[in-house]
């Protein structure tokens, strides 16, 4: 359980912002306490390549890029993360970004 946790590590590669999944937990962080205590909780570790800046990509995070290898667990995800707030989402997550660059 996420919410449990006192520390939240997140290994984050080129492909992070694209799995669904992977955002997913950052979604049910974030809806479920202050954006500050979240910020708090993350761990954030770049595992950046030649070609993949991972902190840029946060930076321009898009939901609709993000997708699940299941087309039916990602439809549920998006009913839910819809339901949180997309654009909500979208904006905690550059935050995140801007946040761990500084």
């Amino acid at each position: 359980n996420v919410m449990a946790c006192n520390k939240m590590l997140i290994l984050c590669g080129p492909t992070y912002a694209d799995r669904l999944w992977c955002v997913w937990e950052l979604c049910t962080l974030f809806s479920f306490m202050r954006q500050d205590l979240a910020m708090e909780r993350v761990v954030l570790v770049p595992m950046n390549s030649p070609d993949c800046n991972v902190m840029e990509n946060l930076s321009n995070f898009s939901i609709a890029n993000a997708h699940c290898y299941d087309p039916n667990e990602e439809n549920r995800l998006r009913k839910v993360i819809s339901a949180v707030g997309e654009a909500r989402f979208v904006k905690q997550v550059r935050d995140l970004a801007t946040a761990m660059a500084s």
